[in-house]
């Protein structure tokens, strides 16, 4: 497929590598699950320094290659329990249903490449709005916010409490 051919779904190959914002994580989206007969999805995250993706679960695996930096991931369950440390070059995989939160407490933002399926990058295209370069990245507002719980109740995702991210030494500011 060259750039200017068209997926099923009618996007052009960059308009699916058009960097998004989703709660203060960059996605690009580089093999979406139509261009894998409804399989997989392949994407690029950036995560900036202090960003933390909350205690969560979802059905759907997760597995991180880590370009650049370092990232903290916990799981709640499985042989990799609690947190861990993971560096460029190494891989994490997440199995479906474990509690799992990330958190970057580096000074540099963080880069990888994570692989799951149609759920979850559904999940990512509902929140995800464009990123406009123009504007530095910003915690979530407290309407991208409600429709995080919109999305996820909607999509059957388990979110911790606040006292349930404190537990594992995450701090959620609550609105």
């Amino acid at each position: 497929m060259n750039a200017t051919s068209e997926t099923k779904t009618g996007m052009s190959r960059g308009a699916e590598q058009q960097t998004f914002m989703v709660l203060g994580v960059l996605l690009q989206f580089l093999s979406t699950p139509e261009q894998s007969n409804d399989q997989i999805s392949v994407m690029r995250g950036t995560i900036p320094s202090g960003v933390v993706i909350p205690l969560h679960s979802h059905a759907d695996p997760e597995i991180f290659y880590v370009l650049n930096g370092s990232l903290e991931v916990f799981q709640a369950e499985g042989p990799s329990e609690g947190w861990q440390t993971v560096n460029a070059g190494e891989v994490v995989s997440i199995p479906g249903n474990v509690r799992h939160a990330l958190r970057n407490t580096s000074p540099s933002p963080i880069t990888s490449i994570t692989v799951s399926k149609q759920e979850l990058y559904s999940f990512f295209r509902e929140l995800g709005r464009p990123f406009d370069p123009n504007r530095p990245p910003a915690p979530p507002i407290p309407e991208e916010m409600q429709q995080l719980f919109s999305v996820a109740g909607k999509s059957e995702y388990w979110l911790a409490s606040p006292d349930e991210n404190a537990a594992i030494g995450i701090s959620i500011l609550t609105v």
